[in-house]
């Protein structure tokens, strides 16, 4: 009790004495008062901690300590904040408890030097440096340095010659440990605090982690790695050993050994890691003293925590008895600005440091301007907003803080209320008091001194700036003018950020990786820390959740909370988009967000939806249309052109205000002008994508839109009947396919009759691209649609049989494809008839695979009456007859029949060139066929040249990589071969075989043919590299029998049979062997391949001719 018998109010404690881990560290500190007092009372309003008041050698001392389960620095905050409010003369702070030891980095000769389990070490280095820093705030450095950006404040100078006193006492041996050890056996469990033993104390070292569980104190740990250090005596047992060096604070257990020691080492050599000092208000000047009860190592456990928080608790005493408790009565008080913060600092906040380092320089440069942070609802602008508020209690204590939240008009205002009363303004609490002007003129006088006013939340429009349904002024009319001041405002969207400090505004994205680690690092229990060894894993992690803060905040409180796995939150979050979204929506506790606001990721966004929804409906469709396609590069071209030009401006601009949509970079240099430039393309955030996905079913909307997206897609991508289209707009409707593919798969669109319609047209785009397997695949999936709702005989199911032949055929997967074409045929002769267009084109297809399979007297008969019966109907001009002259012509050329083949080859490229024009695809197919029969009657140049220029033609039209260019490239490099010229045939046939790798895969026919003349080539190049084989070659071309493809024999070359085209259609005359077109050729080509042994004297020669072919037209 004091001198008087007066009860002691707040004002009248100096000494506060925080211990923030209740369950160890409260009971040796009530242990060391003399005596205890009824806490005096105070309001209760701000401030809900409870505390225990007493008397230590006559100073007297307020123990502040948190609930029981709540530790940490932000735990400490709260507790610190208001008691400093409740307390105000407060002039001497410690903070005392048990913390992580740091043995020094080379181990010291005399065992007390180093640190031990049970040492006290006290925060005060006295090297000039800070006593305590922030271990995970700072820059890494190019040179590899990590420079240190925060220190707390240095103990009074009061405690520091207490310290240097107590030193050298304790050299003299003139302390009183053993009295205040004594005071800790005054309980009914005297045991508690006694020395563990000093078995117990094992330092392993720093690269070998703990075996077994928690409570197994390392038994089954291997004690060849313990390091070798001088051992302590017995009798050093019951000495209080302390240490004075830096403290390391920071925002998470450390439980790494590895990493404990890179801390000590960028921290100055610090001894003692902790988490509560990061905690303790602003510019109060604290002297840390920690009892170590670990090593911060794998190896922690709880044997030695009783032990080391009495142990600092005995010190604190003996270091406070040192001090005239007039002395601490007579200190200076804070001086500090006024603070009206509602959140204490973050957590996990790391990294921003570009973001932070341009709020500084804007606060630095005062001038009254404002500021504003925008990014998406999530990403932690309210966070850096926090951050920036306690960067400047620090370094200008004098600068009054206020926040204010602008979520709503009554938000804005009661906060506004908190400030004036916090100020003393005077009026401020009358009921008709107009708070928000008297607030403003009060910032406004530049006589009050320097503030920083933050604006949280500052996102609607209709709040900050008024509007026809709002009748109460903007709120903008209150911000106050001084050029003492400054104003940060946060906000979602970039329209209200310019609209709040014009240019003068900063984008807040994602976090990066290496940020992204240390805030999951410093989120998670240490019982988890252990998976963060695994890079792949939380690489992973980090990606699904798209490296996005408030995601990573809310996955780390449902972890902790479950006690499950990063792999098993991975495992649930994948395991359906509901699931995903049940994630996103979970609530949890977040200190740093408004109690009335909802926590969750997924519900951020849907009230930033909803504010879109109100003032900008085509940006609202727009991002509805965007959650049914796939999230990445969406064309804008892909969007509904509804509206005017300035609405569709207007509609993209919001979405990209909003962060919900961000544009792409052009791969070139290039300017995209307007909205609807083809070149420009956008991204969806991927969270958003799903959580809008989300709403879209919660309110029942989703088939709607499944259904337009599906409609608006068919409409985009080219129908069949349109093939002469198909290449000329690729560049634009390319781009649509993963949309279409992403549209059609997702469940919701299942049932729609639009699926089975856009899937035809995905395949036949996939098919004209050359990706034969993906054509199938979405012919199949057609065809499982049709089939069930239509009927296996419907003309459209008909149809999807057809094409999926077509795409079967392509993959060299013929008796299949067989089995298709002859179903179809039969469906098609009894429901249309023999000379129905589709009937015929269907026996085009037949006779191909039929030929392809060396069914050659049925392909023959079949082409020719398909031939003959398109004369009849169609006439010689029509692309359908042309179609089967050139299909019969490649028959005839495959039976040696070389002069009717080009004779009739000419005529049907002659007549394609003149109807279809030279670059149509039908006209390149007739030119490569021909090409081909001139190779096989020796015209080589000829050939050669034809290869080249059709070559040209291919690239242009279909694009380096399509299997019909890498057709015509095999083509001109088997020319190039027949003439010798193995150097300029060999690149040609390696570019064929890699390109058909990548597109028809390595086993299919066309991509093994290429193999095989690229080695044969490739021997060619051998051979003559060691000797002039010329004499060999001129002999081989005297030969009339050459060897075919594999060993497969020879083939005698037929000179001339006849002239006349009419001829080669009589039915009497010579049938055709082999025709293998199923309606045009893709590729004709003389091919030889190597035989099994190749003498002197021989080369390879002719061969059967192999074509492709592709979808049937017509469909």
């Amino acid at each position: 009790m004091a001198s008087s018998d007066r009860p002691l109010r707040c004002e009248d404690y100096h000494v506060a004495w925080i211990c923030a881990v209740a369950d160890l560290e409260l009971l040796p500190a009530r242990l060391m008062l003399d005596s205890e007092h009824p806490t005096p009372p105070y309001e209760t309003h701000f401030d809900e901690n409870t505390y225990v008041c007493g008397i230590i050698n006559g100073h007297t001392v307020v123990i502040a300590t948190c609930p029981p389960g709540e530790t940490g620095n932000v735990n400490a905050g709260r507790l610190t904040g208001p008691m400093f409010k409740t307390f105000p003369n407060i002039r001497m702070t410690v903070l005392v408890g048990i913390g992580g030891g740091i043995p020094r980095a080379v181990t010291p000769d005399e065992p007390l030097e180093d640190v031990h389990l049970g040492d006290v070490v006290v925060g005060w280095p006295g090297d000039g440096k800070p006593a305590c820093v922030y271990h995970d705030r700072g820059r890494a450095k190019v040179d590899g340095s990590f420079e240190m950006v925060g220190t707390m404040q240095d103990p009074d100078w009061r405690l520091v010659n207490a310290l240097g006193i107590l030193v050298s006492d304790y050299e003299l041996g003139r302390t009183h440990f053993d009295e205040h050890f004594a005071r800790l056996r005054n309980i009914k469990q005297n045991k508690k605090f006694m020395h563990p033993g000093l078995e117990h104390d094992r330092l392993f070292q720093a690269t070998y982690h703990h075996q077994g569980g928690y409570a197994s104190r390392c038994a089954p740990c291997d004690q060849s790695h313990l390091v070798q250090r001088p051992p302590r005596a017995e009798e050093d047992k019951n000495e209080l050993v302390f240490h004075r060096g830096r403290v390391a604070t920071g925002n998470s257990v450390i439980q790494d050994a590895e990493l404990r020691d890179r801390i000590s080492a960028r921290c100055g050599e610090a001894l003692c890691i902790e988490m509560e000092a990061a905690g303790v208000a602003v510019n109060r000047r604290c002297l840390v003293i920690r009892g170590i009860s670990d090593y911060a190592d794998s190896h922690k456990s709880d044997l030695w925590q009783s032990y080391a928080a009495g142990k600092a608790a005995a010190f604190t005493r003996e270091l406070l008895c040192r001090i005239q408790p007039s002395a601490v009565k007579d200190m200076e008080g804070i001086k500090e600005g006024p603070w009206v913060v509602p959140f204490v600092r973050p957590q996990s906040f790391t990294g921003r440091d570009s973001q932070l380092n341009r709020l500084e320089e804007h606060i630095a440069s005062k001038g009254g301007n404002g500021l504003a942070v925008y990014g998406l609802g999530g990403c932690g602008k309210t966070a850096l907003a926090l951050e920036m508020a306690y960067r400047v209690r620090e370094k200008n204590p004098t600068c009054a803080v206020l926040w204010v939240p602008a979520v709503s008009q009554e938000s804005f205002e009661l906060a506004y209320r908190e400030i004036g009363i916090r100020l003393r303004i005077p009026g401020i609490a009358d009921d008709k008091a107009d708070v928000k002007q008297l607030v403003k003129m009060k910032l406004s006088d530049e006589g009050f001194g320097e503030w920083l006013l933050i604006i949280d939340n500052a996102d609607d429009e209709s709040v900050l700036f008024g509007g026809d349904a709002c009748s109460a002024d903007p709120l903008v009319n209150y911000l106050p003018l001084n050029r003492r001041g400054t104003i940060i405002f946060t906000t979602r969207t970039l329209k209200a950020a310019i609209k709040l400090a014009d240019s003068n505004a900063v984008e807040l994205g994602e976090l990066t990786k290496m940020e992204a680690k240390t805030m999951l690092h410093s989120r998670l229990l240490p019982a988890h820390h252990h998976e963060l060894r695994d890079g792949d894993v939380v690489g992973e992690f980090l990606d699904m959740l798209a490296y996005f803060a408030l995601a990573l905040v809310q996955a780390t409180a449902f972890i902790n909370a479950q006690a499950i796995t990063l792999s098993r939150y991975m495992f649930l979050f994948r395991q359906s988009k509901q699931d995903a979204i049940r994630l996103l929506s979970e609530e949890f506790a977040n200190q740093g967000r408004y109690p009335e606001q909802k926590n969750p990721v997924a519900t951020t966004w849907y009230i930033s939806f909803q504010h879109i929804q109100r003032n900008d409906g085509l940006a609202a469709a727009y991002l509805s249309f965007m959650a049914c396609v796939a999230n990445t590069d969406i064309p804008v071209t892909m969007l509904s052109t509804e509206g005017t030009e300035m609405e569709r401006l207007k509609a993209i601009g919001t979405l990209k205000a909003y962060a919900f949509i961000s544009e792409r970079q052009p791969q070139h240099d290039t300017q995209t002008n307007g909205p609807d430039d083809p070149r420009k393309a956008f991204d969806v955030h991927p969270l958003v994508h799903m959580a809008m996905q989300s709403w879209l079913k919660a309110h029942n909307k989703c088939n709607i839109w499944m259904k337009r997206t599906l409609r608006h897609l068919r409409v985009l991508l080219p129908d069949s009947k349109d093939s002469g289209d198909y290449h000329a707009t690729k560049e634009v409707w390319l781009k649509y396919i993963p949309h279409a593919i992403h549209a059609a798969d997702m469940p919701e669109a299942y049932y729609e009759q639009y699926r089975m319609r856009l899937l035809y047209r995905i395949g036949i785009c996939e098919y004209e691209l050359g990706r034969y397997r993906a054509s199938e695949i979405s012919f199949r999936k057609c065809l499982e649609r049709s089939e069930a709702v239509l009927g296996r005989k419907h003309p459209k199911t008909l149809s999807s049989l057809s094409t999926l032949g077509g795409a079967l055929t392509e993959q060299g997967k013929y008796e299949e494809a067989e089995e298709l074409f002859w179903e179809v045929l039969a469906s098609w002769t009894q429901q249309l008839g023999k000379k129905h267009p589709d009937t015929l084109s269907n026996m085009v297809d037949l006779a191909t695979v039929l030929s392809l399979q060396e069914k050659n007297g049925e392909a023959e008969m079949m082409d020719r009456e398909v031939l003959t019966l398109r004369l009849e109907t169609l006439g010689w001009e029509h692309p359908d007859t042309l179609l089967s002259m050139n299909n019969l012509a490649v028959i005839l050329d495959k039976q040696g029949k070389y002069s009717g083949a080009e004779l009739m080859l000419r005529k049907t490229l002659a007549l394609r060139e003149k109807i279809l024009g030279k670059k149509h695809l039908d006209t390149l197919f007739s030119k490569t066929n021909l090409a081909g029969v001139l190779s096989k009657q020796e015209r080589h140049a000829e050939a050669e040249t034809m290869h080249r220029e059709t070559l040209v033609l291919w690239e242009e039209v279909l694009g380096q990589e399509h299997p019909d260019t890498l057709s015509s490239v095999f083509n001109l490099g088997l020319a190039l071969y027949k003439q010798h010229r193995y150097e300029d045939a060999l690149p040609l046939f390696k570019r064929a075989y890699e390109g058909e790798c990548k597109t028809l895969g390595p086993d299919h026919h066309n991509t093994q043919n290429s193999l095989e003349w690229y080695e044969l080539t490739q021997q060619e190049v051998d051979e003559r590299s060691v000797a002039d084989h010329g004499k060999a070659f001129a002999d081989s071309e005297t030969k009339s029998s050459h060897p075919g493809p594999s060993g497969s024999g020879s083939v005698t070359v037929v000179t001339r049979d006849s002239d006349n085209v009419a001829d080669l259609l009589d039915p009497t005359a010579q049938r055709p062997s082999l025709v293998d077109t199923i309606i045009q050729p893709m590729r004709t080509v003389a091919v030889a391949g190597p035989k099994d042994t190749i003498t002197e004297g021989q080369r390879a020669g002719e061969a059967k001719s192999v074509s492709t072919s592709t979808l049937p037209e017509g469909r």
